[in-house]
C-alpha cells in the first residue's frame, strides 16, 4: 500500500488586500470607532480621526452620521443631541 505525504505551502495563497495592493499596514489608517483597519471604498475623516461610514455614530442617540455631524469636546453628534 502507497502512502502519500501532504505538502504543506509555506506561504498562504490567499493574500489580503494590504498585501494585493502593496500597502504596510502601518499606513492604513484605523477607526477611531471600532479600532480596525479601514479597507472601504470611502474613508470619513471627522474631528482629525479616521471612521469606517457604519461606525460614525452620534455619541448620544447611536444614529448613523452620513451627511452632516455637530462636535463638542471631542465627540459627535447628530444636530438633534448637539441642540439639546
Amino acid at each position: 500500500m502507497m502512502q502519500s505525504a501532504a505538502v504543506l505551502p509555506t506561504e498562504s495563497p490567499v493574500k489580503g488586500v494590504p498585501e494585493i495592493l502593496g500597502v504596510p499596514m502601518q499606513q492604513i489608517p484605523q477607526c477611531a470607532g471600532c479600532s480596525q483597519h479601514i479597507l472601504d471604498k470611502f474613508i470619513l475623516k471627522v474631528l482629525d480621526r479616521h471612521w469606517h461610514s457604519k461606525c460614525l455614530k452620534c455619541a448620544d442617540c447611536q444614529a448613523l452620521l452620513a451627511d452632516k455631524c455637530f462636535s463638542r469636546a471631542g465627540n459627535v453628534y447628530c444636530k438633534e443631541d448637539f441642540f439639546k
